[in-house]
């Protein structure tokens, strides 16, 4: 598991940050081998991600949209993908995002040997990527999605006898997020893993792929995921 920050300022208001980073559909043109987001609920999406050249696809939870402050997000289940974004206002027309991502390398990069190093690049290529939308104009002025809660989850911790409250970490939400999980009944078709029929999904890279679904085999990702070479198999 591997953990890396990176911060850039973007010429454009606090604002107009928060509502891209907020609207999660806008995740593909910036975020690296995403290739769709979709919203399931208020507070859930279901992304689709090219992982070396394989259909990947799960749910993830927001956890955190707080107006003009923080948008926080995390896998439900499967290998953890987590990442909190900090925004902070630089006068009127400058914000400066601090970007904090944690994932499975061994999911997100399996032929990767260089590991959190080569995350940090990524992380840093898609804030770029993000920037140069924003401040062009291609990314602006969109509306959030309805329903968009700005619930924020807090952790405690104690400076002598003095607490203190401080944004829960991608980790310790992936954690409570699976705790819930795991006291609840299992989920019926639909509601997670694509268990039904196979839709044609296309966009991001070149050609198309058919989605994948929940299996009773676990691969080296666990929990369900399958490549594509199993299906069918």
């Amino acid at each position: 598991m591997s953990m890396v920050q990176q911060a850039i300022e973007v010429s454009a208001p606090v604002h107009t940050v928060y509502e891209q980073l907020a609207a999660f559909e806008n995740y593909p043109r910036f975020m690296t081998g995403v290739r769709q987001v979709t919203s399931i609920g208020a507070d859930q999406t279901h992304w689709i991600m090219d992982v070396d050249g394989k259909r990947r696809e799960f749910d993830a939870q927001i956890i955190e949209r707080s107006m003009d402050e923080r948008v926080s997000w995390s896998t439900m289940e499967g290998p953890l993908l987590a990442e909190t974004l900090t925004l902070r206002p630089m006068g009127e027309t400058k914000t400066q995002i601090v970007a904090q991502l944690e994932a499975d390398i061994a999911f997100l990069m399996p032929s990767d040997r260089h590991g959190q190093e080569s995350l940090n690049r990524r992380l840093k290529a898609d804030l770029t990527t993000f920037k140069g939308l924003v401040e062009s104009g291609v990314l602006g002025g969109r509306p959030i999605p309805t329903g968009a809660s700005t619930k924020q989850i807090t952790g405690r911790s104690f400076l002598g006898n003095a607490p203190t409250t401080n944004p829960a970490s991608p980790a310790s939400v992936a954690q409570r997020i699976r705790n819930r999980n795991a006291a609840q009944p299992a989920p019926g078709p639909g509601a997670g893993w694509d268990t039904g029929a196979e839709p044609e999904i296309s966009g991001g890279v070149s050609g198309s792929a058919r989605m994948g679904g929940h299996t009773g085999k676990s691969d080296m990702w666990g929990d369900g995921m399958i490549n594509e070479e199993e299906r069918g198999s």
